[in-house]
Formats: C-alpha cells, sequence, structure tokens
C-alpha cells in the first residue's frame, strides 16, 4: 500500500506545483498583457517618433517602429518592423545617420541634435536623441518641431526685420546728427570768438551771448535724443575712470550760482565728510544727472532754495568688489509734482502740468537721467508735495581711487604761448570752410604755424611735405575721408620708421573732428589710427587741451575778468605810447613785418610781449585778425623815424649852440679890443 501511495503522492505534489506554476504564469501574463497595454497607451499617447536601430557589420541595418503614434513623415505603416534603412531614409542622408549612430555607441552617450527631412514638399523639422541601448543598437527618439522652427523662423524674421528698422533709424540719427552739428559748430565757434573780441560792445555782446546761450540748448536737445536712441538701442556702456568729485561737484555750483541768482534762489551745496575725493565711475553720466536734476530744480523753483546733499551709504552686495555706495539728493521748495503724476515722471517724452506750461524742453532729461542711473548700479526716487517741493534722491555704486591730481580743462582764457616753445605747425584737414577758419581765427593769432586742406588726399600731401606736429581730421569729407587718409599717414609712418631721422619727423599726432556722437563710431575713428577725438561743436578748452596733451604746449593765461571788462581794454586803436613799452629792435622788426603783411611774424612777435601789457597784445593782435597792417606800420614808422631823427636833432642843437658860441665869442672879443 505504501509503495502503491508513494507514486500517487508524488504525481499529486507535482500536480500542484504545475497548478502553482500555472496560476504564477497566468498572473504574470495577466501582469505583462496589463503592463504591455499600458506602454502601448504611452506609446499611442506620444506623439515622438521611437525607432530601434540595429546596426550590422557597422552599418546601419534594420529599423524597428515602436507602437507609438509616430508622426506620419516618416512612414504611413505603424507596424512595420525589420524595415530597411532605404525605405526609411533618403539613401543620400543614411551615411550621416550612420554617422550619429557609430557616434552615440562609441561614447555610450546619448547625443542630441535637431533635423529636418522633405515630406510630401514641405521641409519638416525634429529635435532628436539616440541612445544606446547595446553593443549595436541605439533607441531614437524624434519629435516634430515644425511648429516650434516655423515660430523661431518668423522670429528670426522679425527680430531681423527690428534690427534693420533700429540700423536704419541710428543712421538716420547719426546722420542728422551730423547736419545738425556741423552748422552748430560754426554758430559756436564764432560766437565765442566775437564774444572775445574785445572791440565787440556790450549790447552786441549780449547779443553773442544769447545767441551761445540758445546754440548751447539746441545742442542739449540734440544729445537727449541721441541717448534715449542708444538706450532704447542697448548701446549705452559706463565709461568709467578716475574721477575728482570735489572738483565735480565744484563746477556744477559755479556754473549754476548765476542761474540760481538772477532768480534770487539760494543755491547749497552740502557734502558730508566721509565722501571721498577720488572715485571711480563715469563722469560724463554722473554730470549729466546732477546737471538735469539740479536744472529742474532751479527751473521749476520760484522762491527759495535749491540744495544738493552728498553723503556715503550702505553698500549693497554687487559684483564690484569693495564698492561703495554714494547718496545723492536734490531738493528744492518748488511748486511740487502731483501724486498721480509721479508714476509718469520717468518715461521718455512725458512732462508734468508743470513742465508743459514751462513749455521747455522735451521731457527726456528724467528717462535719461534714471537710465544713466541703473546703468551706475542704482536708481532714482522722488518724494514732492504740491506746493512745498521736491525731492529727487538716487544712488550710485562707486570704487575708491588713489589720491592723484587729475588733468582739468581751465576755465581760464588763454592770451597767449608761454615763450621759449618751440613753433609748432597745425594742419587742418576738413571740408568745410567755416570749420576751418574758426579753428585758424583760435589758433593762429597764438602764434602757430597753420596750413589747411580741404580732403584727406590734400591732406596727405601737406603732411609729407610740411611734416606737421599734429593734424586736426574732419572724419566725413569727398574724395579722400579722414578716416583713409588716417590710415594711409599711419601706414607711411610705419613703413618708413627706419628712414624718419632723414626725411619723417617724429610722430604725427592725428585728432579725429566728428559731429557723429555714437561710441561705436569713435571706436572706429581710433581703430583707423587717431590718437584722439573732438565732437563738433567744439570748445576752445577743448582744442588747447588737446595740444597739451599731445604736443606739451604750454598757456599763459588772462588774469580772471579781464576778457570780460572791455572798457579796461583799448579795442581797435593803437599809439605810439603803447609800442614805447617794447625794445627798439622789437620795434623795428614789427615795423618790418606789417610792410611785408607777413602775419605768422606779427604773431609770432606778440609771444615776446611781457604779460603785464594785455591791452597791447589785444589791440595787435585785433589789427593783425583783420589785416591792418596799415595802423601798424603808421604807428610803428612814427617810432622808428623818431628813434633815428633823434641823434640828428641832437645834433643840430649842438651846432646851433656851436654856432651861438662862437657869435658871443666874436661879439666878447670886438668889444674888449676896440
Amino acid at each position: 500500500m505504501d509503495l502503491v501511495d508513494c507514486p500517487e503522492c508524488q504525481l499529486r505534489k507535482l500536480t500542484q506545483q504545475l497548478q502553482k506554476e500555472t496560476s504564477k504564469r497566468k498572473l504574470l501574463e495577466q501582469k505583462l498583457r496589463t503592463s504591455e497595454a499600458q506602454m502601448r497607451a504611452v506609446f499611442e499617447a506620444m506623439t515622438d517618433v521611437v525607432l530601434i536601430i540595429n546596426l550590422h557589420s557597422n552599418q546601419l541595418g534594420s529599423i524597428k517602429i515602436l507602437p507609438t503614434k509616430p508622426n506620419q513623415t516618416h512612414t504611413d505603416d505603424t507596424d512595420v518592423i525589420s524595415q530597411t534603412v532605404e525605405q526609411f531614409f533618403h539613401e543620400q542622408t543614411a551615411q550621416l545617420w550612420l554617422e550619429k549612430v557609430r557616434q552615440a555607441l562609441d561614447l555610450q552617450q546619448t547625443l542630441y541634435f535637431d533635423y529636418n527631412l522633405f515630406r510630401q514638399g514641405r521641409q519638416v523639422w525634429f529635435s532628436a536623441s539616440i541612445s544606446p541601448i547595446s553593443d549595436q543598437s541605439v533607441l531614437w527618439v524624434a519629435r516634430d518641431i515644425s511648429d516650434r522652427k516655423q515660430a523661431e523662423i518668423e522670429l528670426q524674421h522679425a527680430k531681423e526685420a527690428a534690427e534693420a528698422a533700429n540700423k536704419a533709424k541710428s543712421q538716420f540719427l547719426a546722420a542728422m546728427s551730423h547736419e545738425l552739428r556741423t552748422p552748430l559748430n560754426s554758430i559756436l565757434g564764432f560766437s565765442q570768438i566775437m564774444y572775445d573780441d574785445t572791440s565787440c560792445n556790450g549790447e552786441n555782446r549780449e547779443y553773442l551771448d544769447i545767441i551761445n546761450r540758445s546754440g548751447q540748448h539746441l545742442l542739449q536737445l540734440i544729445n537727449d535724443v541721441l541717448e534715449m536712441s542708444k538706450i532704447e538701442a542697448g548701446k549705452i556702456k559706463l565709461n568709467e575712470k578716475k574721477l575728482d568729485l570735489y572738483s565735480l561737484l565744484d563746477s556744477l555750483e559755479d556754473m549754476l550760482r548765476l542761474k540760481a541768482a538772477a532768480k534770487k534762489l539760494t543755491l547749497n551745496f552740502e557734502r558730508s565728510p566721509s565722501v571721498p575725493q577720488y572715485i571711480i565711475a563715469d563722469e560724463s553720466k554722473l554730470r549729466q544727472v546732477l546737471l538735469n536734476l539740479l536744472s529742474n530744480a532751479l527751473k521749476f523753483t520760484q522762491v527759495g532754495s535749491v540744495t544738493l546733499r552728498v553723503r556715503m551709504g550702505q553698500a549693497r552686495q554687487t559684483k564690484i568688489p569693495n564698492p561703495q555706495l554714494l547718496i545723492f539728493e536734490v531738493e528744492d521748495t518748488g511748486c511740487g509734482i502731483a501724486s498721480e503724476e509721479i508714476n509718469y515722471l520717468f518715461e521718455a517724452f512725458v512732462q508734468t502740468e508743470t513742465g508743459k506750461r514751462a513749455q521747455e524742453g522735451t521731457g527726456l532729461g528724467l528717462a535719461i537721467s534714471r537710465k544713466f542711473v541703473q546703468l551706475m548700479g542704482g536708481d532714482i526716487t522722488v518724494n514732492s508735495v504740491v506746493g512745498k517741493g521736491s525731492i529727487f534722491a538716487f544712488d550710485i555704486q562707486v570704487n575708491l581711487a588713489e589720491m592723484t591730481q587729475l588733468p582739468q580743462l581751465s576755465s581760464q582764457r588763454v592770451k597767449c604761448l608761454v615763450p621759449d616753445q618751440p613753433i609748432y605747425r597745425l594742419l587742418i584737414v576738413d571740408d568745410n570752410q567755416d570749420h576751418r577758419q574758426c579753428l585758424i581765427k583760435l589758433l593762429k593769432p597764438l602764434g602757430f604755424e597753420i596750413q589747411q586742406a580741404e580732403n584727406g588726399q590734400q591732406g596727405i600731401a601737406i603732411w609729407e611735405s610740411w611734416c606737421p606736429h599734429i593734424i586736426f581730421m574732419d572724419m566725413q569729407m569727398p574724395i579722400m575721408d579722414g578716416y583713409e587718409a588716417t590710415r594711409e599717414i599711419k601706414r607711411r609712418e610705419q613703413s618708413s620708421w627706419g628712414d624718419r631721422e632723414n626725411h619723417l619727423p617724429s610722430h604725427t599726432k592725428i585728432i579725429a573732428l566728428t559731429a557723429y556722437a555714437f561710441e561705436e563710431q569713435r571706436q572706429v575713428m581710433i581703430a583707423a589710427g587717431c590718437d584722439d577725438f573732438i565732437s563738433k561743436p567744439f570748445s576752445e578748452e577743448e582744442i588747447f587741451a588737446q595740444l597739451t596733451k599731445h604736443l606739451g604746449v604750454r598757456y599763459i593765461y588772462f588774469e580772471p575778468g579781464i576778457v570780460n571788462q572791455n572798457k579796461d581794454v583799448k579795442s581797435g586803436s593803437l599809439t605810439p605810447e603803447d609800442l614805447a613799452k617794447m625794445p627798439d629792435a622789437w620795434i623795428q622788426k614789427l615795423h618790418t613785418a606789417a610792410k611785408e603783411c607777413n602775419d605768422e611774424s606779427i604773431l609770432q612777435l606778440l609771444a615776446q610781449i611781457p604779460t603785464q601789457f594785455p591791452n597791447l597784445i589785444q589791440v595787435l593782435r585785433q589789427l593783425t585778425y583783420n589785416f591792418r597792417f596799415d595802423e601798424i606800420i603808421k604807428v610803428t614808422d612814427l617810432l622808428v623815424r623818431q628813434k633815428v631823427e633823434q641823434p640828428l636833432h641832437l645834433l643840430q642843437k649842438l651846432q646851433d649852440v656851436e654856432r651861438h658860441k662862437v657869435k658871443v665869442e666874436r661879439l666878447f672879443y670886438e668889444q674888449y679890443y676896440y
């Protein structure tokens, strides 16, 4: 019985085990079906194309398309298995895909790239990834990004159109800047020369002052429009350098004090003792912001005061190493600003009701100021009460600078050159005769030798034959512009460097004169070889400063107030008493130069007149300006003849005395002996 029971027990156990295995298998099959259904649902929900690509003998072999919901660009039959590469990809692109697959397998890394295919007459873009799944197989996942690419293409076209429009606007503004600055250079330049003319009476001087102020106002409007254009184009950059903050504040106070006094306002500048004197910041932008805020405060304040306060603050965490926070506040007792207008105060071309009533300005000043302050790492805030006044405050991030003396433009009027300097040769190259004449009128009376050219070609010829020390080069000229002329001069200088001792001067300095205001154009000038540049319209202080910077020219200045006191200077009349102060030999040289109509020699002689005789310098300079050599000859001739005739006159007197003596002796003899 036991022998029979044993096989039955074993069979029963095996049957039970088989049932268990069958149950497990069914359970696994159910799970597999569920998983496959889930995966199929996932695949069918996917819009990506998912491929398995196999390599055969290191070549693209077969492609299996997983049951996703693929883009019909690849195939119309999603159940195709083991398609050949030629059936799936165009044979001309098969090699490209082979390289991609090989790269992914070699690196054993996922590659990401975009590609496009042409299907049914249109271009379809895909973003793909290739991931290794074995030594010879990869998983290729591609997503249709045609809509995104189309949007990117349209965006790129829109960007290009916007850039083209912006470039056209910049070119237009640059051209308009040139066209407006060019006549302004003549207006401001000649008005300043006429203002300094001692023969100009008080009434005419007042008219010239009005012309100059109006020209400066127009220039400021042009600059404001250009600055806003550069801000909108994202072309504004910081030009940080070492500056003397104390000097900057003092110059602003001097500049605005007369305006405040004219309105009987009190102008206060309060500087905390902790404020450093030397900092690193963009001086031009800081000056413009302060000048705008202070000018606005003076303009809209009728009674009371305007106060500028400068103090240190707690620096914020920035990219600047060891930053210092400077806080500026401009407070006025003016009419104030309504709360509803403050929100629009810093928008371009927007003015408050008070500003509109004043009928001044363009509404750009505050918008530009805020952009500048933000560029310098801060912001502007305003607190105002209607009828009581306003407080504009801003802060900027700066670094401290070493305590060194910085060069400053002299505000004094130049009278003449310091004696015993070389005779400097200056070449002016400009197609505008008015601009050339303005510089000649400014510089020639001081004793500089000057030649002029109206285009770059003439300028190069004069440079080569005359060897000037410095060239003032206009950049926009016909025939040959300043860029080409500058490059050619620099090229010839370099190629002749070894022979320079024989026939060429030392390095000629070239100062670009430009009516363009954009920084990138100035960089092109420097790249062309210019040593420096001056923007039109320029001031005489800038011209003199460039001569000092590059040639070391030294000047003698008028004492403060001399130029403005017409009554102290004898204008247009030269007397023998004036010239009698000078040595006889000097008077003889002046007489000879006047007879020869040699204005250059006369101007060189003026440099020898002692500084205590400013009247004589001014009168002779004015007569030379106007080519009134006859007036000089008339006075010098009188003095020269006096010098010649004086000994003869004395001799004649001696002879008369001698004759009288003989006559007296004869009479005495006759009376005594007869």
